[in-house]
């Protein structure tokens, strides 16, 4: 599916932000992003998302426990190992952009930015923005053991022959490893694509597209 970028203020400012280092004992690293978005700090109960492209519109949306249980499920198998708790995230997220998406109209969201049109399509900012609330959720909630959330990342179209990006990211705390968590290029409620921040940076995409 071709993908169209265009540059947007919220894009430009995060490529002078975004890749500042973040120590994996810092507490919550992604509070001044959502300080910088006016997002309140979130909890299932109520919690803020963003939609209409760079976070133009915001909805104020709560979940019932059932709701929040169904959406976690994944994470809450036995999980020895990093690698399979980034699996079970990615689906996470893409349960979440499910419950949330009925709420908000935002289920008719597609892939990319500008292939429909609409106040209920998600750009990059808005789908990393709404990634890492459900990401900061699920932390606050003690269902991850070997991830931390953090603040998210934009790639610089300098280095990659695309426009900018922005992604949720995730810290390894074990290694201090970092991995993009990418909602943007599927349709509302797909599994996000979680992949090494460095092979993100260069421009990676899913196979494909």
């Amino acid at each position: 599916m071709m993908k169209l970028f265009f540059f947007t203020p919220a894009i430009i400012c995060l490529l002078l932000s975004a890749c500042a280092s973040v120590d994996v004992n810092e507490p919550r690293p992604y509070a001044g992003y959502f300080e910088q978005k006016k997002l309140t700090a979130p909890a299932p109960k109520s919690f803020d998302v963003c939609r209409g492209y760079g976070c133009a519109s915001r909805d104020r949306v709560s979940l019932s426990s059932a709701e929040w249980g169904k959406a976690t499920a994944p994470l809450r198998q036995t999980i020895t190992n990093a690698p399979a708790e980034r699996a079970a995230i990615a689906k996470s997220i893409g349960l979440m952009e499910r419950v949330v998406g009925q709420k908000t109209g935002t289920a008719v969201d597609v892939a990319g930015t500008y292939d429909t049109l609409g106040p209920y399509q998600l750009d990059c900012v808005d789908e990393s923005t709404n990634a890492t609330v459900y990401l900061a959720m699920m932390e606050e909630a003690g269902l991850f053991k070997f991830h931390k959330t953090t603040r998210p990342t934009a790639r610089v179209p300098i280095f990659v022959a695309q426009g900018p990006h922005q992604t949720a990211a995730l810290i390894e705390i074990k290694t201090g490893a970092r991995y993009a968590a990418d909602s943007w290029f599927h349709d509302n409620g797909h599994p996000a694509e979680i992949v090494p921040m460095g092979e993100w940076k260069m421009g990676w995409t899913p196979q494909g597209d």
